[in-house]
């Protein structure tokens, strides 16, 4: 696919097989968000991301953000009984005409500036009591809300995590939207409070629970 900043670009993936958009290699990923997280598993991993739909009907769209361009897609699933499909791709990678593009580095100025670490010399405003368990290579060092977003801050900026999902009842998960604190390149800003997350960093596990998220 051929970048350019105004198109909407169309995705097909097919109900139990996996695929993967390739971006240029010097970008990073600084916020995915979805309509529908439940339908469509999204993992992050460095320059790509890995995408597979969850279910057979699955439609939704999807704005990834990285350090240099933003993109808009449209997701749709189908179904297919040969995974020698011709219609089946399994990697689509994006070629870029113009390697700079001004209008994208105004744009994401703008977005950046919204994405401000929060002041924490009220600490009595946000919630802190979260437990942790499992990999400590990949665990937040600080983890608190504020009743409306959740804020993770990692020991390392280039720490590596290939997602951060939300974990329900019957322990399901689905990925969560997320952003980058501009002024602060370590915290990750999840855009709601959850009763349980999950990160993910290859077969590492992380298990955050927010014990006190039945007071919202």
């Amino acid at each position: 696919m051929t970048y350019n900043p105004d198109d909407v670009f169309k995705f097909t993936g097919y109900y139990g097989y996996q695929a993967s958009i390739e971006l240029a290699r010097d970008e990073e990923i600084v916020s995915i968000s979805m309509g529908d997280t439940t339908s469509w598993q999204i993992v992050p991993a460095g320059h790509r991301i890995f995408i597979k739909p969850m279910e057979p009907d699955a439609t939704t769209n999807m704005t990834l953000i990285t350090n240099k361009r933003t993109y808009f897609f449209e997701l749709y699933a189908a179904e297919t009984l040969d995974m020698r499909d011709p219609e089946m791709v399994f990697n689509v990678k994006f070629l870029y005409p113009d390697d700079e593009n001004d209008n994208m580095s105004g744009h994401m100025q703008t977005f950046s500036a919204s994405l401000a670490s929060p002041d924490l010399t009220h600490p009595e405003k946000y919630n802190f009591n979260y437990y942790i368990s499992g990999s400590e290579e990949i665990a937040p060092i600080k983890i608190f809300d504020d009743g409306e977003f959740t804020y993770l801050q990692f020991r390392d900026k280039n720490a590596e995590i290939s997602g951060i999902f939300a974990v329900d009842d019957s322990l399901r998960e689905s990925l969560v939207n997320y952003r980058l604190a501009q002024d602060n390149p370590n915290m990750v800003i999840l855009e709601q409070v959850f009763p349980k997350l999950a990160i993910r960093k290859g077969k590492k596990v992380t298990c955050v629970f927010n014990q006190s998220f039945k007071a919202y």
